[in-house]
Order: C-alpha cells, then sequence, then structure tokens
C-alpha cells in the first residue's frame, strides 16, 4: 500500500511539474507573438489580400465595358471578398491554433532564444520589415506565376482535347 502512495504522489509531483512547465511554454510563446506582432501581421497581410484582389480584378475583365454601376458592383463584390479574408485570418480565431502549432514545434530552449532574438534591435527590425519582405516576395512568386500561365493554359487546352479525342474514340 505505501509503494503505490508513493507512486499515486509521485505522478502528481510529475503531472503537476509537466502542466507547469506547459503553463510556463505557453506564456512565452504568447509574449512571443507579441514581439513578434501577430495580429497587426494577419491585419497587414488582409490588407495586402485585398490590394492583391483589387489587381486582379481588371485582368479578369480585361476587354469588357464596366459602367458606372457595374463598378459599384465590383466594388461591393470587392468589399465582400476582403471582409471574408479579414474573417478567416482574424488574431483571435488562428492564436489557439498558433499557440499549439508552435508548443508542438518548438521545445522550451528554442522558444527562449527565439524570445531573446525578438527582444534585440535586430529582431525588432526583422518583425518590422517582415509584412514588407512577404510582399515584395509575394510579388515575386505572383511574377513566376503570371509568367507560367499561357505555359499552363497551353497545357491545358492540349490536355482537354485528348481527353476530348478519347471521349469520342471511346464512343465509336
Amino acid at each position: 500500500m505505501k509503494k503505490f502512495v508513493c507512486v499515486a504522489a509521485l505522478l502528481l509531483c510529475v503531472c503537476r511539474v509537466s502542466f507547469a512547465d506547459d503553463a510556463s511554454k505557453r506564456a512565452k510563446i504568447d509574449e512571443m507573438f507579441t514581439l513578434m506582432k501577430m495580429q497587426q501581421t494577419l491585419d497587414q497581410l488582409a490588407d495586402q489580400q485585398a490590394g492583391q484582389m483589387k489587381k486582379i480584378m481588371p485582368q479578369l475583365l480585361a476587354g469588357q465595358t464596366i459602367g458606372p454601376d457595374d463598378q459599384k458592383q465590383i466594388d461591393a463584390f470587392m468589399d465582400q471578398l476582403s471582409a471574408m479574408v479579414r474573417d478567416a485570418i482574424q488574431w483571435d480565431k488562428l492564436k489557439p491554433q498558433y499557440e499549439e502549432l508552435y508548443t508542438a514545434t518548438y521545445d522550451e530552449t528554442t522558444i527562449d532564444g527565439m524570445l531573446a532574438f525578438y527582444r534585440t534591435d535586430a529582431g525588432r527590425a526583422m518583425v518590422a520589415k517582415q509584412p514588407e519582405l512577404i510582399a515584395k516576395s509575394q510579388g515575386i512568386a505572383q511574377a513566376q506565376l503570371t509568367a507560367v500561365q499561357p505555359k499552363m493554359r497551353a497545357a491545358f487546352e492540349d490536355f482537354a482535347a485528348k481527353m476530348a479525342k478519347s471521349a469520342a474514340a471511346k464512343q465509336k
């Protein structure tokens, strides 16, 4: 019976330490999110996405005559899409998932090192420049995707023709 009580007491102590470590780790992750300005970053990301959508819309409507009423509908639609993006990436919605991700990915020693970095001038500079860096890198990727679109369209048309030819052959 004494062994059972000792083992039970030991398990309770281990569980308490584990919960304390988890709480400590989560508190550090929360501080890191604050230093990383995660909420502001997501707000800027939403703004950038809205800007990207506004750039794409004229390309989608190229060659069409757009009257003032049509423009009002387009603007309302763009506002609707922007609201959807903002709603999807609200920090309050994403924070629990990010906390789980960071908790599962990083041990406490690594989090301590990351916190130390984000507290430095270099860390603060990185956080400040991150939205601009992301926007520019998205521009680079978008340019590459735009360049490959004609090839993709041609490949799709070729594939569709082959599939149509195959379907026609099967019907004979």
